[in-house]
């Protein structure tokens, strides 16, 4: 294996791939990334085993060929030479050479015949969607995936796919995110999966510097997202997803309409507070035509006045405060809507376009 390339091209490419490098492996192999020269250009590899990734760059190739590279080590390297181009020439034993300007290293490669081969893509069905449409999904959703492992499903985000439309959906127990968008072509049959949220954060970090579409594939057991010259694969989850229509109630006692930033800036400093208390609790009260948010805690206690427009009866309510602010934070609306029930029935912030649901469960407190 002998060839070069763009040092900055190259540091560009370990950056999206060492996201797929495992970190707590009995696998040695797994935290390495896989070089491959042919066709001239270099194509870099990494998994986990949930994700891979794989991603190229232009290399002028004297001679094709592979190795396995310490991906914390090989990427450090990179970053701190000098100089504008790399130079590669793997010598006897799997060690590899490096020169770029005055530098020149000889590191310890790994063979590659025990590295998993990357996941072929199997069309079973696939669909197009906006890049900036999938982030707007992923962010709008993913706080709400369960980080205890208790019940496998829920630490993934169900798509639902009809047509044109796509539906992300997140639940943890205590809250519920969903979020609506639109795919650039309707597809042919409905489709519903369950994607780790482990993968899908890789993924929104890979989205990042990606604009455009995005070409989705899907087989039973994996979904791929192909990038331009990046590929991103995961496994899917098994089992069934929470009937999470029946969570969301069809009754409303009380509806107000308030405008999210009024109601996030008086949260997050409420929270402070709530912090302090060690309770994380913000309490709403809703009048006739305000909403008083208080917290308190051995350090000293809040009140803030917010306007409101309400429809129904008054009500004391009392919730988490992050999960208040997790759920204003993605939202890019002027104006929300809140629909209540009763003091331990779960709130309902929605848009009136039905583009979000964020459902939250109150917390009990006394009198």
């Amino acid at each position: 294996m002998k060839f070069d390339c763009s040092k900055d091209n190259l540091i560009n490419a370990l950056s999206l791939v060492s996201r797929g490098v495992a970190n707590k492996t009995t696998m040695p192999i797994l935290e390495g990334i896989l070089f491959q020269v042919y066709d001239n250009q270099l194509f870099l590899t990494s998994t986990n085993l949930e994700i891979s990734i794989q991603t190229a760059i232009p290399a002028h190739t004297e001679q094709d060929g592979e190795v396995i590279l310490q991906s914390n080590f090989i990427s450090e390297l990179v970053r701190k030479l000098s100089g504008d181009d790399v130079f590669f020439e793997l010598l006897d034993h799997y060690q590899l050479k490096m020169d770029c300007q005055l530098s020149s290293f000889t590191i310890k490669g790994l063979p590659t015949r025990e590295f998993p081969e990357f996941p072929e893509v199997i069309d079973d069905y696939n669909f197009v969607i906006e890049s900036s449409e999938l982030k707007s999904l992923i962010h709008g959703t993913i706080f709400a995936v369960a980080v205890k492992e208790n019940i496998p499903v829920l630490t993934g985000l169900k798509l639902e796919m009809e047509d044109d439309r796509i539906t992300m959906i997140a639940l943890d127990g205590y809250r519920l995110a969903l979020r609506r968008g639109k795919l650039k072509e309707a597809i042919n049959e409905p489709i519903s999966i369950i994607i780790p949220g482990k993968s899908m954060s890789e993924l929104d970090k890979l989205l990042s510097n990606v604009n455009g579409d995005v070409q989705v594939h899907l087989s039973k057991t994996q979904i791929f997202f192909e990038m331009g010259v990046t590929q991103f694969t995961s496994r899917l989850l098994e089992g069934e997803f929470i009937n999470y229509k029946h969570i969301i109630p069809s009754e409303k006692n009380t509806e107000i309409v308030i405008e999210r930033r009024l109601l996030l800036e008086s949260a997050e400093r409420a929270a402070l507070l709530a912090r302090v208390g060690k309770n994380n609790l913000i309490k709403m009260e809703i009048g006739i035509d305000q909403l008083t948010l208080s917290s308190n805690a051995d350090i000293g206690d809040v009140k803030e006045v917010i306007p409101i427009e309400k429809t129904g009866d008054e009500l004391r309510i009392a919730f988490n405060s992050k999960f208040v602010i997790d759920a204003l934070r993605v939202l890019n609306q002027d104006k929300i809507l809140i629909d209540m029930t009763t003091p331990v029935g779960p709130a309902v912030i929605l848009s009136d376009d039905d583009s979000f649901i964020y459902l939250i469960l109150p917390v009990r407190v006394s009198e």
